[in-house]
């Protein structure tokens, strides 16, 4: 795995509560730590923006979706896929 540093990762995450939105960047933090990463990536990428969205929640759904952990989990999950896609990309 490649040496890897991150000088800042902005995580905008409207409507969510400081703790949750806290919880879900701290999260994409530790996934980016064992992310499956090319061997070969550029010395310098200067800026990598991405836009991942919450599902909805199901009809008949308690709560918002931002609320459980699970949500959170799949979140986090989806952002820390779509950034190792396209830091690989570039």
């Amino acid at each position: 795995m490649p040496d890897l540093k991150i000088d800042r990762l902005v995580l905008k995450a409207g409507g969510m509560d400081a703790r949750a939105a806290k919880r879900l960047a701290e999260q994409v933090a530790a996934g980016m730590e064992g992310a499956p990463l090319a061997a070969d990536l550029p010395q310098r990428a200067e800026l990598v923006r991405l836009q991942v969205r919450m599902a909805p929640p199901a009809p008949g759904a308690a709560g918002s979706p931002g609320a459980t952990p699970a949500a959170l989990d799949r979140l986090a999950e989806e952002i820390l896929a779509e950034l190792v896609r396209e830091l690989n990309r570039s």
